[in-house]
């Protein structure tokens, strides 16, 4: 049997999770950017606006032409007019899309994420896993996959604010209690074997020495017999728990 892949990947400058998607490729006369360049040219502009929030959607439209040169050349000749790239950028830089763009400093970003036991045991090998043996979790980390210390972690569960913590190191973690909710732990005892329910998580925290408010949102997904199973983020990303 070959060996595990590492769930974690270092991409570029930031440590983020390896989600597990497929990379296809890309027909004659299929939209030039496609998803994933899409979000990779966002995740280096939001890398670039961790680095310095001073810096002119200029200066890092030339950033990405010398970092991800390939994506930038594809976002380019879809996007020929400087302005409009521009604007795409600012958008970016915020975190966010559409007609809300530039409303608030929110951030939609791989920060923290939720892992189970065995996933917190292949980061740090000194963690004592439960010997209970299921597919997924029944205990949650928040892992901070970022290169920076993220404060004033507020954990919320189906709208329950669940627990507060001043601050999460690189590569640390910290549990999310969700069996402070009897309404989730009663459905966790019934082991009847009924299909996943789904559990709102919401976490906001401050980036950026302080400066920027940040979130992750998503739904939950416990298994009575089996536990925590996946995690379905609210920008799409889907990732088991285990």
């Amino acid at each position: 049997m070959g060996a595990r892949a590492d769930p974690f990947r270092c991409d570029g400058e930031v440590r983020t999770l390896n989600y597990g998607g497929r990379v296809t490729a890309t027909g004659v006369g299929a939209p030039t950017v496609t998803r994933q360049i899409r979000q990779e040219l966002e995740r280096q502009v939001q890398s670039l606006e961790r680095e310095n929030p001073k810096q002119t959607a200029a200066a890092m439209e030339s950033e990405l032409a010398r970092r991800v040169p390939v994506a930038y050349g594809s976002f380019k000749e879809e996007t020929p007019i400087l302005r409009s790239r521009l604007r795409a950028i600012q958008r970016w830089r915020a975190g966010a899309k559409g007609r809300g763009a530039g409303s608030g400093l929110r951030h939609l970003f791989p920060y923290l994420w939720p892992v189970g036991e065995r996933q917190r045991r292949e980061v740090e090998p000194t963690f004592v896993s439960s010997p209970v043996v299921a597919s997924g979790s029944w205990r949650i980390f928040l892992y901070n996959c970022s290169p920076e210390v993220v404060r004033d972690v507020r954990i919320r569960l189906d709208g329950v604010e669940l627990d507060y913590t001043p601050s999460i190191g690189v590569s640390r973690f910290t549990e999310i209690h969700w069996q402070k909710l009897d309404s989730i732990k009663a459905l966790s005892f019934s082991g009847s074997g009924s299909s996943d329910t789904r559990h709102q998580l919401e976490v906001h925290f401050v980036i950026a020495k302080g400066t920027r408010e940040a979130r992750i949102q998503g739904d939950l997904l416990l298994d009575s017999m089996q536990g925590w199973t996946f995690f379905d983020s609210r920008d799409g990303r889907r990732r088991e728990l285990e």
